[in-house]
């Protein structure tokens, strides 16, 4: 048996198919009447789902992507303002994704001690526009000197930066953590940029599946070398360059 079109992710372990023949096509209902206090409890708990699942959907698209730095941009007083310093960069960074084919997923975040306003993002760079350079200096926050790799083209547009290289996926899921905690505790939304999906499509072969899952085993767990098709064509077996010619969805 062949599943056609299958949605496909990586949760970190394995790659999860979910059959176009599980996907809900159904309209939402109309509810009757509830009094205030029903309503209220509601969406709370619409609140928290909510939460949840864009938690789950960024995972995905993290788990979906290639990253390799983490980056930390902040403003020199003489360069800046507040807005200023992020109206630039935000346009800056529109046009690396653009034209160099930047991505990223960051949150805007303040100083606990300064408040002064940065950014700090997970990014996959495959073009590096300036030049990485080692600077020395002394951290307020852990008291000790350290060693940082600052971009002179940010260095000179904006002031002081930090390019941090991502060895392996424990520090992009460490990256992730620290994001998430901070738009959990202030509520903000997280900056993205370029293509980012959350899942990509492909059929799949009833011997490639190693064995149902999720609510009402409506997902199915892949084995890890499993064949990718696209209109019944075989593309590839899974890996980043096949799932780089599949199509995606969100």
């Amino acid at each position: 048996m062949i599943y056609k079109r299958a949605k496909i992710y990586y949760d970190g372990s394995h790659y999860i198919a979910i059959p176009s023949e599980n996907f809900s096509h159904k309209k939402g209902c109309a509810h009757k009447s509830k009094d205030k206090q029903t309503l209220g409890v509601m969406s709370k708990d619409r609140q928290r789902i909510n939460a949840i699942k864009r938690r789950v959907r960024l995972m995905r698209k993290v788990y979906l992507q290639e990253w390799n730095y983490f980056c930390t941009f902040t403003y020199d007083d003489t360069k800046h303002d507040e807005d200023s310093f992020k109206e630039k960069l935000r346009n800056t960074l529109k046009h690396l994704v653009y034209r160099k084919q930047w991505k990223y997923i960051g949150a805007w975040e303040r100083s606990p001690d300064k408040h002064r306003l940065h950014l700090h993002g997970i990014f996959y760079i495959p073009l590096m526009i300036g030049e990485l350079i080692q600077t020395t200096d002394y951290s307020t926050t852990n008291h000790r000197m350290q060693i940082a790799y600052q971009n002179t083209h940010f260095l000179k547009q904006f002031g002081r930066n930090d390019f941090k290289e991502l060895g392996s996926q424990a520090d992009i899921v460490k990256s992730v953590r620290y994001l998430m905690k901070y738009i959990t505790k202030s509520n903000e939304k997280l900056a993205y940029g370029g293509k980012l999906p959350t899942y990509f499509i492909s059929d799949v072969m009833d011997n490639d599946i190693a064995c149902k899952c999720g609510v009402d085993d409506k997902k199915v767990v892949l084995f890890d070398d499993f064949i990718c098709y696209e209109d019944g064509e075989i593309i590839g077996n899974v890996g980043r360059d096949t799932i780089e010619r599949l199509p995606k969805s969100n």
